[in-house]
């Protein structure tokens, strides 16, 4: 079955995370639509300074880059990545990352509500 991004994950694309927080649950959304996927980090150049590159996490899904944000990102948006040849395609690093189950998801982002309200 293949979905679209919105169906997927409208629930999840006001919650900000940290980066790899958001690829665990990319995969274990996508996992749970049994949806094949690839976790990666990646170099990416700044849209403002192009010899400014900086490493960031990506699900490759459907020919779709979903951006997870740069890995020290503590407080980032899942996003739709259009502008892919911004990415050093010679950077890619597959990551292996833990899938959660929904109810693990579900926690996650009840958690990260409460302590973004503290």
């Amino acid at each position: 079955m293949v979905a679209d991004f919105e169906t997927l994950f409208s629930p999840y694309c006001h919650l900000r995370l940290s980066a790899f927080d958001n690829m665990k649950l990319i995969a274990a959304v996508l996992a749970d639509a049994t949806e094949s996927y690839e976790c990666v980090e990646a170099d990416v150049q700044g849209e403002q300074n192009p010899q400014l590159q900086q490493a960031g996490y990506f699900v490759r899904w459907n020919d779709m880059w979903l951006f997870c944000g740069v890995t020290n990102d503590y407080h980032a948006a899942i996003t739709m990545f259009t502008q892919v040849e911004r990415i050093n395609l010679t950077s890619i690093s597959v990551k292996e990352v833990p899938v959660m189950s929904m109810q693990q998801v579900s926690f996650m982002c009840i958690e990260s509500s409460h302590f973004d309200h503290c």
